[in-house]
């Protein structure tokens, strides 16, 4: 007769889940209790946002307006306003409605790590992909943006569900629509840049080319997978837009495009390839300090195997670990060279980068700085990293209602 005890995997799973969940609840409380509000203005004005949508019908929650006081008044039509919703129904529910904003970015946040965690364990083994859910953490921009209600950790955690969805499409189309998912929400919350979503999905099946005799399985169910994710990236546009229409009789993306657009090309006026190549060491320099210290054990990675490709010892190199060099490689290029053509900087633009990074050298560090792994070993426990999520979201809150000084370069 089959046991009805847990194994190893699902009890370490349901240790994970329950750390998760009191990390998480712990962290609301601690919003609610303390009436936390961000420093920054980007975070104040969209928590102020979210908070107005509360009172307002819901069938009016498509056309937020700017609260008084702002640098805009009328419509805001900045970007969608798929990042407002979920803070709005929080507050809908009896959630402090200005805290609505920083506790469902915070839930971003923690979903983000779980789905980082879950992606990496597909290129790697399961002790490093388990230590980099703490280790990630430690990156200088996950201090900065520990607690904002700004767009980046949704924007991260939608790029992580399509990443892992088109991962494991590959084996299983089951997994298609949370690609749709992904790319969807990520329209929702950002708008015109969304176009990195698809972009990146496309750069992971290409590093992965080759793996899919390994996997048992075919990459063309995940590429078809990416293409309905395009083709419903579209869709969701066009009923945004209709949506909007109703209930304002205005335009949305037309207006909204002329001015991201406007605002970038205005930014980048008399500018040449001397102030490109500045842009490029600008961001350069933003993903060294901001993933630091694992960009430096990337870097250092990068150098050694790209030294031994070719030789007898890289052709001992797995299939995972190229993909896993040639994405991160091939992500952090993608943002630096994208955002570098526009003069109009800022470091929150490649945050997804700064993570691709902080992955792939937390990972080269693990394998090359014996200290650390077995330091990583020692601590290898299901709730450590809920445990350390929990002590630095609360230190933070801390500092900030304390007025300390943020992480910035």
């Amino acid at each position: 007769m089959r046991s009805l005890r847990p194994g190893p995997l699902s009890a370490r799973f349901e240790q994970t889940f329950w750390a998760w969940a009191v990390a998480l609840a712990t962290g609301w409380l601690a919003l609610a209790a303390t009436g936390y509000r961000a420093r920054d203005a980007d975070s104040r004005l969209y928590a102020e946002i979210s908070a107005r949508m509360k009172d307002a019908p819901a069938a009016r929650w498509i056309a937020p307006e700017f609260p008084p006081g702002w640098y805009m008044s009328g419509p805001f039509r900045e970007h969608p306003v798929g990042l407002f919703v979920p803070a709005a129904a929080l507050a809908a529910l009896g959630y402090p409605a200005e805290q609505a904003a920083y506790a469902t970015n915070a839930a971003y946040q923690v979903l983000a790590i779980v789905l980082l965690q879950r992606l990496a364990a597909t290129l790697v083994s399961g002790f490093e992909s388990r230590a980099l859910a703490w280790l990630v953490q430690l990156l200088p921009i996950a201090f900065t943006f520990r607690i904002r209600a700004n767009h980046e950790a949704a924007v991260l955690l939608c790029l992580l569900a399509a990443l892992y969805a088109t991962e494991r499409a590959r084996r299983d189309a089951r997994f298609t629509p949370l690609i749709l998912a992904g790319l969807v929400g990520l329209l929702l919350v950002k708008g015109l840049l969304a176009v990195f979503g698809p972009a990146l999905c496309a750069l992971w099946l290409l590093a992965r080319r080759g793996a899919s005799s390994q996997s048992n399985g075919s990459d063309r169910t995940a590429w078809l997978g990416v293409a309905a994710g395009v083709l419903a990236m579209a869709a969701a546009a066009a009923a945004y837009e209709l949506a909007y229409r109703h209930a304002t009789s205005e335009p949305f993306w037309s207006f909204y495009a002329t001015r991201q657009l406007g605002v970038a090309q205005a930014a980048g006026e008399g500018s040449g390839p001397l102030a490109k190549l500045g842009n490029v060491a600008w961001y350069a320099a933003r993903l060294l300090w901001f993933a630091f210290p694992w960009s430096v054990a990337a870097s250092l990675g990068l150098w050694r195997w790209s030294t031994r490709a070719g030789t007898a010892a890289g052709a001992d190199d797995s299939a995972d670990t190229r993909a896993a060099v040639l994405f991160s490689t091939a992500a952090a290029l993608l943002y630096l060279g994208a955002f570098s053509l526009s003069d109009r900087r800022a470091d929150r633009y490649i945050f997804p980068a700064y993570y691709a990074v902080g992955a792939a050298g937390g990972v080269a560090a693990l394998r090359s700085w014996p200290w650390l792994r077995t330091l990583a070993m020692r601590l290898d426990r299901a709730w450590l990293p809920a445990a350390a999520w929990s002590a630095l979201f609360l230190a933070h809150l801390v500092a900030g209602r304390l007025g300390l000084p943020t992480i910035k370069l």
